[in-house]
């Protein structure tokens, strides 16, 4: 087995560090080519390329992850006031924890 640090600095352990990077390669465009990427994952684990399976995985998720929408500091939709909220929650506990009482 060898370990392999793919671009976003995962590292994997794999038997076939070549295949697995190719694979990530492909999954990280499959998008944009418009893939057909049901069937170029099952025709990966028919093979018995679970190598090639897992790097291409991880390529579409790299891939879906920077197609996400950036929303703005002021936005109001549901899921940034709440990271807002949790993340000010987080913030005053640790600084309750420094201060001396």
């Amino acid at each position: 087995m060898k370990i392999v640090t793919i671009d976003d600095g995962l590292t994997l352990d794999t038997a076939n560090p070549d295949l697995l990077t190719q694979a990530y390669r492909r999954g990280q465009a499959a998008v944009e080519r418009g893939e057909d990427t049901d069937n170029v994952l099952k025709r990966h684990l028919l093979r018995g390329e679970f190598a090639a399976a897992a790097g291409y995985l991880h390529g579409l998720a790299v891939d879906a992850r920077k197609r996400l929408p950036v929303h703005p500091d002021d936005c109001l939709c549901r899921i940034c006031v709440h990271d807002r909220e949790v993340l000010m929650r987080h913030i005053y506990r640790v600084w309750r924890e420094q201060v001396p009482a």
